[in-house]
């Protein structure tokens, strides 16, 4: 989805929560690029599941490809989302020992970081790098408990 189209979506539920309505010029671009949008979409997965008007320099599906970031966006911003209310969850139920400050910090930090996750490397959403960590803190808890 173009940014075009968030934009307007976000302006019509500002709109719809402050009691407005949207103009219908507003209303008319929203449904353009709506259909613009899905037409093209349509028009690729038409392509895809029709061998014989598939052809090699129709490979490419910029609209598809489009969607599907946008859905991965998304999907990331609601696990951020997921990730804070477990771990505040996990705070207020006592599993984690440590003070509201730092739990407050904590989930602060995870919720802004949806606001860098559109420039991320898609390296950045694997989890390797937290297993790796993870895994030198519990050398690190061996070694402490063995002395």
């Amino acid at each position: 989805m173009s940014n075009k189209y968030e934009d307007l979506i976000k302006n019509a539920r500002m709109n719809a929560d402050c009691g407005e309505h949207m103009s219908p010029e507003e209303v008319t671009t929203l449904l353009n690029v709506v259909e613009t949008t899905f037409a093209a979409l349509a028009g690729e997965v038409y392509d895809l599941k029709h061998p014989g008007t598939y052809l090699p320099s129709k490979r490419e599906t910029p609209a598809t490809d489009a969607f599907l970031a946008e859905v991965r966006a998304q999907a990331h911003k609601e696990g951020a989302h997921f990730v804070a209310n477990r771990m505040l969850a996990a705070w207020e139920a006592g599993f984690i020992d440590d003070t509201a400050k730092n739990a407050a910090d904590i989930a602060r930090m995870i919720l802004t970081s949806t606001e860098f996750m559109a420039d991320a490397p898609e390296g950045d959403f694997d989890r390797s790098f937290a297993d790796g960590v993870l895994e030198d803190i519990a050398v690190q808890l061996r070694k402490e408990a063995a002395q």
